[in-house]
């Protein structure tokens, strides 16, 4: 009986730590999604259009290139790839 209780609790945290655990990465991304949308949105109607998602896109890829030969090199993009996990930490 004491092992019964002892595994249904041990189940119950798991549940609650995986639901915690997804509760947190939604909150992340959607406070992620809401930085982006600022970034993005110049014209402040709540949606990025394809043409303010190019622009912003265009930018971060002129921002990489360090060189500007109008390539992204192997160490550009390791910077960049950098640079977005830092911007994904909270």
């Amino acid at each position: 009986m004491f092992a019964c209780i002892v595994g249904a609790v041990l189940v119950a945290g798991t549940i609650l730590n995986l639901t915690t655990a997804s509760a947190q990465k939604s909150s992340r991304s959607m406070s992620g999604a809401k930085q982006w949308l600022a970034a993005m949105d110049t014209d402040h109607d709540g949606t990025v259009s394809k043409q303010e998602f190019t622009a912003y896109m265009e930018a971060q890829f002129d921002k990489a290139d360090a060189d500007h030969e109008g390539t992204l090199d192997e160490k550009e993009l390791g910077q960049l790839r950098t640079n977005l996990e830092l911007a994904k930490k909270p």
